[in-house]
């Protein structure tokens, strides 16, 4: 890990209050013409304190101003290192060939199985706003009633799709690229860098080492060996050795009977 300067301190500094500022500021925005729009259509938001509608926009600035604070860290560490950058952008050029080469079913079930957990989150939160407004439009139920109905069919809906999202894991760790597996592999890689430490003399020495280790990587899911014509050149040649190994053997017994006889 290379250490920052001031000046690159101060940059990165820069960067992040920058993108947090920009991020908090549409999500102020955006959360409080939302607010204002749900009041309008809502009673339950009209009737809101305001203390309680200042809580739900600043909420929504504070939100978007992390997430943005976080993606200028991002991407002032990338424009740093362009080393990492070329290898992420061949990792993404990789997976894009990959899923060409795959049919439409397997790439909706490899999306699914990615971002299983991010399909978890955005089901339930429109989960929730689907069922209110489905709930809503029932004028017999008592404010109350929609609510604890509403929050049923979120709560069913949320339960089916974790229940998908389990059976995906379970797959991948009959396969063994489950989460556990992934994890202990992290930290197995970990403890062999940690026992091998290297410095570089200067940036980007070691970055032909991390594309072998990264084409290593790609081959083997594959189940194609990186030097396969060079291991099978390997065992045709000890085959060969084998052979001559065995005739040697048979001249040999062959010859003594011959000696004996002399």
């Amino acid at each position: 890990m290379k250490l920052l300067t001031k000046e690159e301190e101060a940059a990165h500094y820069s960067a992040v209050l920058r993108g947090g500022t920009i991020g908090g500021v549409l999500g102020l925005v955006g959360g409080f013409a939302g607010v204002m729009a749900a009041s309008r259509r809502y009673h339950t938001i009209r009737s809101l304190t305001i203390p309680m509608k200042a809580f739900l926009v600043t909420s929504s600035g504070t939100f978007f101003g992390i997430i943005a604070a976080d993606h200028a860290s991002r991407s002032f560490e990338a424009s740093r290192n362009q080393s990492l950058q070329y290898l992420e952008n061949r990792e993404e050029r990789l997976r894009q060939q990959e899923l060409s080469r795959m049919s439409f079913k397997d790439r909706a079930l490899d999306f699914m199985r990615e971002e299983k957990y991010k399909i978890i989150g955005v089901t339930w939160i429109a989960s929730i706003i689907g069922s209110f407004v489905l709930v809503g439009r029932n004028p017999y139920l008592t404010g109350q009633q929609k609510i604890v109905q509403a929050r049923v069919y979120a709560q069913g809906l949320t339960l089916a799709v974790m229940c998908a999202s389990a059976a995906f894991e379970i797959h991948d760790q009959r396969k063994g690229q489950g989460l556990l597996e992934a994890a202990k592999k992290g930290r197995e890689a970990n403890k062999q860098v940690a026992q091998q430490p290297h410095h570089e003399r200067y940036e980007g020495e070691d970055l032909w080492k991390d594309m072998v280790a990264a084409e290593e990587q790609k081959l083997k899911q594959r189940h194609q060996p990186v030097y396969a014509h060079e291991k099978q050149e390997q065992q045709k040649e000890e085959q060969k050795s084998e052979k001559s190994e065995e005739e040697q053997s048979e001249q040999q017994k062959a010859e003594q009977p011959k000696t004996e006889q002399q």
